[in-house]
C-alpha cells in the first residue's frame, strides 16, 4: 500500500468514539501520547511560523477535576451527560489552545495583515486537533473532541499561561465500542480546465 493510500485510511478510520474505558492500549504510554502530540504541534504549519498552538495533557485527578467543573457548569442532567462519560470514562484529554501574545505580535509586526491573524491561528489549531486525533487513533486510542473551553479553562492547573485560549479538549481511552455508521453528503469535487 502506498504512503498516500495509509495517509488516507487513516484519515477515513479517524472516527468520534464516545464509548471509552479509562485505559491506555496494551504497549502504549502517557510518553507516546505526549510525543505524538507533541511532533504534530511542533511540525504544524502557522502563519509566518508564529507557532501559536499549544497543548497540555490532563490525566488522573486534573482530568476529574476539570471535568468535575464541566460537569458542575451546566445546567441540567442532560447537558451534563457527555462531561460526566468524559470525566468517568476516558484516560485523559488533550487541551489544545492557541497563544495569544503571538498572535497579537504578529499583529503589530504586520498590521495591514492584522485581521487575517486570528482566523490563521483558528486553522492551524483546526489542523493540530485532527492532526492528533487521527495519530492517537493509529495508536490504538478512540478519542472524541470537545469544546467546553470556558469551563475547562477556569479549572486548569494555575501553571497553564492565562493568555493561552482554550480551543477544543481532545478525550481519549480505550474503545469499548465500534462507532455508529457514518453517512455522507454527496460532496462532489469538479476540475475546471
Amino acid at each position: 500500500m502506498s504512503p498516500t493510500n495509509n495517509y488516507l485510511n487513516a484519515i477515513t478510520n479517524r472516527r468520534t468514539i464516545y464509548n471509552l474505558k479509562s485505559e491506555l492500549p496494551q504497549g502504549v504510554g502517557l510518553d507516546d501520547v505526549k510525543r505524538t502530540v507533541h511532533v504534530i504541534l511542533k511540525n504544524t504549519p502557522t502563519a509566518f511560523n508564529s507557532q501559536v498552538n499549544r497543548a497540555v495533557i490532563i490525566v488522573g485527578d486534573t482530568h476529574k477535576r476539570v471535568w468535575d467543573a464541566v460537569v458542575s457548569g451546566m445546567p441540567n442532567a442532560a447537558a451534563k451527560k457527555r462531561p460526566e462519560a468524559c470525566r468517568d470514562e476516558a484516560y485523559g484529554s488533550v487541551i489544545f489552545f492557541t497563544d495569544e501574545k503571538s498572535t497579537e505580535k504578529l499583529q503589530r509586526d504586520l498590521p495591514a495583515l492584522a485581521a487575517a491573524f486570528p482566523t490563521c491561528a483558528a486553522h492551524t489549531t483546526g489542523a493540530v486537533q485532527i492532526q492528533s486525533w487521527t495519530a492517537l487513533e493509529l495508536l490504538g486510542l478512540g478519542a472524541n473532541l470537545q469544546h467546553y473551553n470556558d469551563y475547562v479553562k477556569s479549572a486548569l492547573p494555575q501553571e497553564v499561561p492565562t493568555e493561552w485560549t482554550v480551543e477544543s479538549q481532545l478525550v481519549f481511552g480505550v474503545p469499548t465500542a465500534l462507532p455508529e455508521e457514518k453517512t455522507f453528503i454527496n460532496n462532489i469535487i469538479n476540475i475546471y480546465h
